[in-house]
């Protein structure tokens, strides 16, 4: 039988795409099955046996207040983080997008605080947090906002809050950049037309901006949704979960589940529930925005 030639296409194409897929399946594929399979038993890296527990990881874990308080720190940091991104990332976005003087330069530095490793942006702010000798006490002490120095990342009130402002430091350039390609592709024979029509600067951005920037909205908020749902380098760094668990999110629950009480079952149980809840939120999510646009 003769090949057609569009048969021989799909050939090669499918040649040329097997190294992927088998790198695919080596990375990501195969250690999930493994990951899901694990989670289904009792392994221990105290014990060598694995013996299967069908859902007794899983029950056990919904009946924990670790896992639920994890849960709810994760869910606080996503969300306040997220929404900061947004806000101030279209703020950015929006100078960017001005015939300001100077914006190619703006717009090349921006991405410095994004091009820094995480772990460095962590150790960066580690010091500046520094409860003794650190900036941001010296500064607020001399402004008289504070009294006395805050250990800033050993409070319960503060620390949460202290990653959050790391995270945003680093994760708003991306968003603006983002954004301001979206404000980017919107003819500006609009913002004319809504001028002449004698539209104020909110109603421009009410009527126009945010609906016609709504799907890039949309994919920025879901990247950077589950972006930070999987944080783990700057919890890890700054207070590794501490103090007294107030900034423990899924990642570090996991991690300590994992490495620290070496139940690697458990700690596979966390990852698929983990991953559940992401793949729901998703679909969710992207069928909210597509029935909207509709």
């Amino acid at each position: 039988m003769r090949l057609t030639r569009h048969h021989k296409n799909i050939i090669f194409a499918s040649v040329l795409m097997l190294p992927a897929f088998a790198l695919l399946a080596l990375t990501i594929i195969s250690p999930l099955i493994k990951s899901v399979l694990m989670s289904f038993t009792d392994y221990s890296l105290l014990a060598p046996e694995q013996n299967w527990n069908n859902f007794a990881n899983y029950t056990e874990l919904l009946r924990s207040s670790d896992f639920y308080h994890s849960l709810t720190v994760t869910l606080r940091y996503v969300v306040i983080t997220v929404i900061l991104d947004l806000v101030i990332g279209m703020s950015l976005a929006i100078v960017l997008n001005r015939n300001i003087r100077f914006r190619g330069f703006f717009r090349s530095i921006i991405m410095i605080p994004w091009a820094i490793p995480t772990i460095v942006s962590a150790l960066i702010f580690m010091w500046i947090y520094q409860g003794d000798y650190g900036v941001l006490n010296y500064v607020l002490t001399n402004l008289g906002i504070i009294d006395d120095n805050i250990n800033w990342l050993r409070s319960t009130d503060y620390a949460l809050s202290s990653i959050i402002v790391v995270a945003v430091f680093r994760q708003t350039p991306l968003v603006a950049v983002m954004l301001l390609a979206g404000l980017q592709g919107i003819s500006s024979s609009l913002y004319e037309a809504a001028r002449i029509d004698g539209a104020n600067g909110w109603q421009v951005f009410r009527k126009i901006t945010l609906p016609m920037l709504k799907p890039v909205i949309g994919s920025v908020a879901l990247i950077m949704i589950v972006n930070n749902f999987q944080m783990f380098t700057l919890f890890f760094t700054l207070t590794n979960g501490g103090p007294a668990g107030a900034t423990t999110s899924l990642a570090i629950h996991t991690y300590i589940t994992a490495f620290s009480q070496y139940e690697m079952g458990k700690a596979s149980a966390i990852g698929v529930i983990w991953l559940l809840l992401l793949f729901a939120f998703s679909m969710v999510f992207t069928r909210i925005m597509n029935r909207d646009d509709r």
